[in-house]
């Protein structure tokens, strides 16, 4: 379940980087086609973090009790997890061209997601 995260977030970063800079899309005519894919691996995410971080936060409950880089990276992911999934539903039910504070913060969001996720797969477990 870990890998099917991780590799949802990977899919997510990079097509919502490819949204955000659309200069680096040099291999898709159709913007339409990856809006479309984002959303839809949105709604995926959204119904598969809560389940993964609820098991996942009861399954390692005694190591959240120290505070340690990897403790501290987790609760680093999962508050930026759900303030993607809220975020991301405000800019899709309201779009993103008024909303430029729900925009900024759902790309600054992003960007933390990118660094923890980086950081939580090198801290060390003990």
């Amino acid at each position: 379940m870990r890998k099917l995260i991780v590799l949802i977030c990977v899919f997510l970063i990079i097509s919502g980087l490819l949204l955000s800079f659309p200069e680096w899309n040099l291999w898709l005519e159709y913007q339409e086609l990856l809006v479309l894919f984002h959303i839809w691996l949105g709604f995926f995410f959204m119904v598969v973090f809560p389940m993964y971080a609820w098991d996942h936060i009861r399954t390692h409950r005694q190591r959240l009790k120290t505070l340690s880089l990897i403790s501290l990276t987790g609760g680093v992911q999962f508050l930026t997890g759900i303030g993607l999934i809220f975020s991301g539903l405000i800019l899709m039910l309201y779009g993103s061209e008024g909303l430029i504070l729900a925009s900024n913060s759902h790309e600054l969001l992003t960007y933390a997601l990118i660094l923890t996720l980086i950081f939580h797969s090198r801290s060390s477990r003990s």
